[in-house]
C-alpha cells in the first residue's frame, strides 16, 4: 500500500512538473508584446510632456493618469507579470517582464524596455525593442 502511495505522489509531481513546464513555454506573439510595449512608452512620453521631466517612478505614470493598468506580458521561460519594475539602470536581469529605468544620472533615463535575453519567434532579442 505504501508502495502505491508513493508510486501515485510519484506520478502526480510529475504531471505537476510538466503542467507548469507548458506553462512556462506559453508566450504571447511578438505583436501583442511590442503593441503593449508602445502603450508603456506612450504613457511616459505623454507623462515627460505635461510635467517636462519622465517620472522618477513608473508608479508616477498611473498615478498622473497617463495609463489606466500595466498591461500583462508573459515570454516563453519566464512567469507572466503585469507590473513594471524601476530599475536604476539600463541592464538586464531577464526577468522577462517590463522595466523602467528611474536615475536620472543614467543616459538611458525614462525608459520602458523588456528584461529579457531571450529572442522572440522571429530571431529578434527581447531587450533590442
Amino acid at each position: 500500500m505504501l508502495k502505491r502511495l508513493k508510486a501515485a505522489g510519484a506520478v502526480l509531481l510529475l504531471a505537476l512538473a510538466a503542467a507548469g513546464l507548458v506553462r512556462l513555454r506559453e508566450r504571447m506573439p511578438a505583436a501583442d508584446v511590442i503593441r503593449k510595449l508602445a502603450g508603456l512608452r506612450v504613457a511616459v512620453t505623454f507623462y515627460r510632456m505635461e510635467y517636462k521631466t519622465p517620472p522618477a517612478s513608473f508608479g508616477q505614470v498611473l498615478a498622473a493618469g497617463k495609463l489606466e493598468t500595466v498591461p500583462g506580458l508573459k515570454l516563453a521561460w519566464h512567469p507572466g507579470s503585469a507590473k513594471v519594475t524601476d530599475v536604476a539602470s539600463f541592464r538586464f536581469r531577464d526577468t522577462g517582464g517590463w522595466a523602467y529605468v528611474n536615475d536620472p544620472a543614467d543616459p538611458q533615463f525614462g525608459l520602458v524596455y523588456i528584461d529579457c535575453t531571450h529572442k522572440d519567434e522571429k530571431g529578434r532579442f527581447w531587450s533590442e525593442l
